[in-house]
């Protein structure tokens, strides 16, 4: 049987590289070679075993983790339709039987036997030469989209989800928290659907700086100043109409919820790996304010890639490091090396 490496986690900060079976494409499955890799801060919490995903036992190890990626189909299985060798592709962070009753509505979603790459009910994820997905799961990458770009679709999907049922104009301010990729990625794609005015909020200056190259009109670096205070005075006293917050900070969630309007909306995408206290609920119900969860879904994945093909600004300004796919392990066991610039760290295989 032909080999591949591909990296495992069998327990807190012990990852191995080592040479495993290759997946073989049969029925509706297509093997795909990955080129591109991003590191997500959910891989590092499985990695040093802090994720509460862990805890709960919704993430077992072993763990092959992963779920940022794009490539080109190597090999594909009879029933195979829509895809064959050479194809540029990606796909969606999850996997369903694509079966049962409640797929072949479409929802793949809901699936019973859903699976998600990487992460809880594990799929074999992309630290890995090549990866195994079912045929509805996968999609073309357009010809103009780069590899890099395409590594950027799936935390793309989940920035998607932050804005869904959310209509901006010149009127509405946006304030986003967090300068990892996805908060960067939402000041892109606020600026993108309209918002007149985006504001980001973080720690770094040299982080924040690129908030101003994808589309944000404003920075604050919440260290230096009070954040709430400034959206107030950029809105004119009035308050933020969306907010959503990625860094994972409970902090940031309040400061969101005091930093908005009444009937604003604020959507969550980040993991807090622990229950928070300390949340100002009643200016949330007093203000008619909504708060969601975001995270990803069924058909986030194309319509992000359709932004990526639209906006003229590119989004690899948000890709701070490549590392090659030899020395990946590096990227979790030297953390401290990284963590100053480290926005998405790309895995590159070629």
């Amino acid at each position: 049987m032909d080999k591949m490496k591909a990296i495992t986690v069998y327990g807190p900060r012990d990852a191995r590289m080592e040479e495993v079976p290759k997946p073989i494409a049969t029925e509706n499955m297509i093997v795909m070679k990955v080129l591109r890799t991003g590191v997500c801060a959910t891989d590092s919490s499985i990695y040093t075993g802090e994720s509460s995903f862990i805890k709960s036992g919704e993430i077992v190890y072993p763990c092959r983790f992963g779920h940022e990626w794009a490539g080109i189909v190597e090999s594909v299985g009879e029933k195979v339709t829509k895809f064959k060798p050479g194809d540029r592709v990606y796909a969606d962070n999850f996997t369903s039987c694509g079966i049962c009753d409640i797929c072949r509505s479409g929802d793949y979603t809901a699936c019973p036997d859903l699976r998600s790459v990487g992460t809880v009910d594990c799929w074999d994820g992309c630290f890995a030469e090549y990866m195994l997905m079912p045929e509805h799961h996968v999609y073309h990458l357009p010809d103009e989209v780069t590899m890099d770009e395409g590594a950027l679709i799936e935390p793309g999907s989940i920035a998607y989800d932050a804005f869904r049922n959310v209509s901006l104009s010149d009127n509405d301010t946006a304030v986003i928290y967090g300068t990892g990729a996805i908060g960067l990625i939402c000041a892109w794609m606020a600026k993108y659907l309209g918002a007149g005015q985006v504001i980001l909020v973080g720690r770094t200056d040299a982080k924040l700086q690129k908030a101003l190259e994808v589309g944000a009109d404003k920075i604050i670096n919440c260290v230096k100043e009070d954040a709430v205070s400034k959206i107030l005075q950029l809105t004119g006293g009035k308050g933020a109409s969306f907010a959503i917050e990625t860094s994972g900070a409970g902090s940031a969630l309040k400061q969101c919820i005091l930093a908005t309007r009444r009937y604003a909306r604020i959507s969550v995408i980040s993991f807090y790996e622990r229950n928070l206290d300390d949340i100002p609920m009643d200016n949330l119900v007093l203000g008619c304010k909504s708060l969601v969860g975001a995270a990803g879904r069924y058909g986030n994945a194309p319509a992000f890639c359709e932004m990526i093909v639209n906006n003229p600004i590119k989004l690899t300004s948000v890709i701070s490091h490549h590392v090659p796919f030899e020395n990946c392990l590096d990227v979790f066991e030297q953390e401290e090396n990284y963590r100053s610039t480290k926005i998405k760290i790309m895995i590159d295989f070629q």
